[in-house]
């Protein structure tokens, strides 16, 4: 077990524990806490390789080292090699030529991976995988990594689930970094590319058999709804008030008995999942590697808090206690949600005991002690929530505590996540607003759920008369929230500023009608597309050099938006909402209709043209072409720009739909393709005038020297390998 302890038991008792107090009681008397008789059955099977470092080889041996055949030759025909060199011709929704593959598996992957289920997934990972399986791991990681990826967190768990069953030993072995801090930051500090919950999220969608094989939404992470059912109004007889509390009473005790028979039900199913489940090698060797990186990193973290109690004067104690991890938040509390369907609490408390660096109950060492094994497990799932989990937890800051003590202005706004920032919005007067302003999460916040929540907060309606004191308070209300999204759109613009700028680009902005509408609330499981292209296009706007600033629209007719860099975001938004959407997708006609007639109509020159042009659309555009030879909208494109004698610029075709269309194949000169609504993926076409190129001197016949600059390729491979090669994505290593 690789923890770090205190320096001695007697340390940590003196420091932690008060000379009188319950906590002596228990480790002395050890009463029994009241979990024993909850309906949950906590206890475990045996597990004698949980206290093994090498868990995994024991469990999930390496397989045997193939010998690579000789390839055999295979005989060719011209004709079928022509058939198969042909792309896979579709076509969009309207009418428009384009592809269904980029003709690299590798690519397709990063590209299609994050909306596919089932045996969907399955096919487009296994290709990828055979063309570079430490590629395919990258994309894998990707699509998790909130700060140098999509940070699509549904879609990596189904990734990972496939990871997890094709090739378990990759996957078990790089759980941990999605919790270690390698994603640079400099800001706030370095930081994961996911959070501790995600482990247990893992965990508990293996458990309930919803990790790899469950083709539709999880039911574990989306819980139905019971539906509500309004009483029945004048059915049924008068009666005496007296007759009328009793036969209530009556019925809640009948519901308390259902209930508790229903939980019952519940937890012994639980146990009987759990107890199946930890037969099986492989996912005995998941759930003991996500027990030990909770075990070691919430020891680590507990002598944190114990040097803090002891730092010299002078020291910052908050400064020093931002080494904290949020482990300590999202370690699994004891008979809660992911708790009931793993009872991982237990084997991470086996674990903190087995670490023998905390004086734990000595009925726990006592050979006479009459207790039975669930009652042991019991005082120490106590223990480890008593005197781990909470004294973390208030170290920490933690926001939820202070919130059910209703201890509002005690919540330090730098240590909540940015999704929690925005449901507590609520609770925060003005005042408190501009206080969270000045600090306030949200760099890992989703710029389209900012967006979705100052359309959705500045539209409160205007009641009656005799509601005006309604009105007049929801619209102080909403002034708050929206002071506090206003906040966190500036953290997460300055966030994105440090790895550069964009210079010489603009945003192209579908607001088709099959885009959606900005106008209706958000569906957080399947966003409306108008939602992440409006936030990008804002984004991008903010993040490119003057005169930079604006961005074009685009459904019947291509129109171009200026963004003051005073206004506010939601001002922004209100003048965009203003401008002319219609239902046509004539992504043409920002190009032959507005960019290249304005080019000639003013004489332009080359090097004053726009040099790269983002598309933020679901890709599904009208037909452009009126018949001849198959060419798709991006073809036409750069042909419109060579009769007008103009270089085609560079474009991004961002993809915020899942139609499985492609504009472009792998090696197209010129364009990039991206896909999510994560602006961290901005970052990979910032600083590049800041990159060092690679320099090379030419000899020419007359033995003269010229410097040549060679500049990286810009086509969709070459991006996805840039994106793919962060620092970050480094230490991912494939084992099986």
């Amino acid at each position: 077990m690789s923890v770090v302890g205190v320096r001695s038991q007697g340390e940590w008792s003196r420091r932690c524990l008060p000379e009188q107090g319950p906590c002596r009681r228990v480790i002395s008397m050890a009463s029994l806490p009241p979990s024993v008789a909850s309906a949950q059955n906590f206890t475990l099977p045996e597990i004698p390789e949980l206290y093994r470092p090498d868990f995994l080889d024991v469990l999930v041996p390496a397989p045997p080292v193939e010998d690579k055949a000789a390839p055999q030759s295979v005989k060719s025909n011209p004709m079928m090699s022509a058939l198969q060199s042909i792309p896979t011709f579709t076509f969009t929704q309207n009418g428009a030529p384009t592809f269904n593959t980029t003709g690299s598996p590798t690519l397709d992957a990063f590209q299609f991976v994050k909306d596919q289920r089932g045996s969907a997934l399955d096919i487009l990972l296994c290709n990828s995988w055979k063309e570079d399986p430490a590629l395919t791991l990258r994309v894998i990681w990707n699509l998790r990594s909130i700060r140098d990826g999509k940070g699509d967190r549904e879609g990596f768990y189904r990734a990972f689930g496939w990871l997890y069953k094709r090739h378990p030993r990759t996957a078990i072995s790089n759980l941990r970094l999605l919790v270690e801090p390698v994603c640079e930051n400099r800001r706030r500090g370095d930081a994961p590319h996911g959070c501790w919950k995600d482990l247990l999220n893992i965990i508990a969608l293996e458990t309930v058999d919803e990790l790899s094989d469950s083709p539709s939404s999880s039911r574990y992470l989306h819980c139905p709804r019971d539906k509500y059912t309004y009483p029945s109004k004048g059915k049924g007889k008068a009666s005496e008030r007296e007759s009328r509390i009793e036969a209530a009473k009556q019925a809640n005790l009948q519901a308390k008995a259902r209930a508790q028979t229903a939980r019952a039900e519940r937890a012994m199913y639980a146990h009987q999942q759990i107890q199946h489940k930890l037969s099986q090698p492989k996912y005995r060797a998941l759930f003991i590697a996500i027990a030990r990186l909770f075990a070691d990193r919430l020891v680590k973290d507990l002598q944190l808090v114990l040097e803090a109690d002891h730092l010299p004067a002078g020291v910052d104690r908050i400064l020093f206690l931002k080494q904290l991890s949020f482990a300590g938040k999202w370690a699994p509390t004891p008979g809660l949600s992911h708790d009931r369907v793993t009872n991982i609490a237990s084997a991470i408390s086996l674990l903190i005991q087995a670490a023998n660096v905390f004086p734990l109950p000595s009925v726990l060492s006592d050979p006479s002690s009459s207790l039975t094994s669930r009652e042991r497990l019991a005082i120490l799932r106590s223990f480890y929530q008593r005197w781990v989990l909470t004294p973390l937890r208030s170290a920490g800051a933690v926001a939820e505590p202070l919130m059910a003590a209703n201890r509002w202005t005690d919540i330090k706004y730098f240590r909540t996540t940015s999704s929690h920032t925005i449901h507590t919005a609520s609770r925060t007067t003005s005042c408190e607003s501009e206080r969270a302003n000045q600090n306030i999460s949200g760099a890992t916040l989703m710029p389209h759920e900012i967006v979705a929540e100052l359309v959705f907060r500045g539209a409160v309606r205007e009641g009656s008369s005799k509601k005006q004191a309604l009105y007049d308070m929801k619209k102080r209300l909403a002034k708050a929230q929206i002071q506090v999204l206003e906040a966190q759109w500036k953290t997460l613009v300055d966030s994105l500023r440090e790895a550069g700028s964009l210079d010489n680009c603009i945003a192209v902005c579908d607001v088709s009608g099959s885009m959606g509408s900005i106008s209706e609330k958000l569906c957080k499981e399947t966003p409306q597309p108008i939602f992440p292209a409006v936030a990008l296009s804002l984004i991008l706007a903010q993040l490119a050099k003057p005169p930079f600033n604006g961005f074009i629209t685009f459904a019947d007719k291509p129109k171009f938006v200026s963004v003051d860099p005073s206004w506010s975001v939601y001002d922004s938004i209100q003048v965009m909402s203003r401008s002319e959407w219609g239902m046509n997708t004539n992504f043409y006609a920002v190009f032959v209709k507005l960019l290249l007639p304005l080019a000639l109509k003013n004489k332009i020159k080359q090097e004053d043209m726009i040099k790269r042009i983002f598309v933020f659309s679901d890709m599904q555009f009208d037909s452009a072409q009126r018949g001849g030879n198959w060419e798709t909208t991006h073809d036409l494109v750069a042909k419109a720009y060579k009769e007008a004698g103009y270089e085609v610029p560079q474009i991004v075709y961002w993809d915020l739909a899942a139609f499985g269309t492609v504009e472009v194949r792998a090696q197209r000169e010129g364009v990039a393709i991206m896909n999510g609504f994560s602006p961290a993926m901005l970052k990979v076409f910032m600083g590049e005038e800041e990159e060092k190129e690679e320099a090379w001197e030419e000899v020419n016949s007359a033995m003269e020297t010229s410097t040549l600059v060679e500049q990286d390729p810009f086509n969709p491979l070459a991006i996805m390998n840039k994106a793919l090669g962060k620092k970050s994505f480094q230490h991912l290593v494939v084992v099986d």
